[in-house]
């Protein structure tokens, strides 16, 4: 009799461990409410041409074979190789809040609103009284995306293109956890740095890659929600907790065949 309660006993001890231990799902999503829209709700082509906009750092390289001293001037180098993140900052072009980047000797060049190529375009004939004969090339330097919830390196990555997909995006952190939830991620953008939208998008559906967010842009968030499985599995369990649960039914075990 006295063996049978105390086998209850740890049972019931057990379970009280565990449930204690166990944290809610609500307690571990981000971003809860009502204002995420799914995919279906929204609509749109699945990629639409990229128009420059105020806060975008542009990378512009003039390059002539006729007049290399007039390219030296306007610090333009001879590469035609985009920086590196680090340096991305330093050597790139912000689009003031004017809709004007300010190009050496050039002044202030309005690009607001405009393709990468009429940009380049705009440039050239600006470039065009200083420059014989010159070529331009611009591209985007938007600093970040930021990538966090269910992968495997959640972080902050640069986006040196105008054309980084959702996909890429998820392979820049690792790919995804084995308790993503594959069917709630989550994206935020703020086209107009005014009013943020957050789409809830389901990546086992390939309609994906015909939605305007298949494709991202500058500031770019993509959250990745768990599966509720997580929070019972034994891989996410703290490691304290699993030993206190096996150290408490040993002793347990040990009184009970004592007696």
């Amino acid at each position: 009799m006295v063996n049978k309660k105390l086998y209850y006993l740890g049972v019931v001890l057990c379970i009280m461990l565990i449930f204690s231990s166990c944290v809610r799902m609500k307690d571990t999503v981000y971003l809860q409410g009502d204002i995420a829209k799914k995919l279906d709700e929204v609509s749109g082509r699945a990629k639409m041409a990229y128009h420059v906009k105020v806060g975008d750092l542009l990378f512009i390289r003039v390059t002539s074979a006729y007049d290399a001293q007039s390219i030296a001037f306007l610090d333009a180098g001879g590469s035609t190789e985009v920086p590196n993140a680090l340096s991305a900052s330093l050597m790139g072009h912000r689009v003031g809040i004017d809709g004007c980047i300010d190009f050496p000797f050039c002044g202030k060049i309005h690009v607001a609103g405009l393709l990468l190529s009429e940009v380049e375009k705009k440039v050239e004939i600006a470039v065009s009284k200083f420059v014989k004969e010159s070529n331009v090339s611009v591209k985007l330097l938007n600093d970040i995306i930021t990538i966090l919830g269910e992968v495997k390196t959640p972080g902050r990555f640069p986006l040196n293109s105008e054309e980084i997909n959702l996909l890429e995006a998820i392979a820049f952190a690792g790919d995804l956890t084995d308790f993503a939830n594959r069917k709630r991620v989550r994206l935020i953008r703020n086209d107009d740095r005014i009013t943020p939208q957050m789409i809830i998008i389901d990546l086992t559906d390939e309609k994906i890659l015909f939605s305007p967010y298949f494709y991202l842009k500058a500031g770019d968030i993509i959250y990745v929600e768990p599966k509720r499985s997580k929070l019972f599995s034994l891989s996410s369990m703290p490691v304290s907790l699993f030993t206190s649960i096996v150290s408490l039914g040993l002793m347990l075990y040990m009184i009970a065949t004592s007696f």
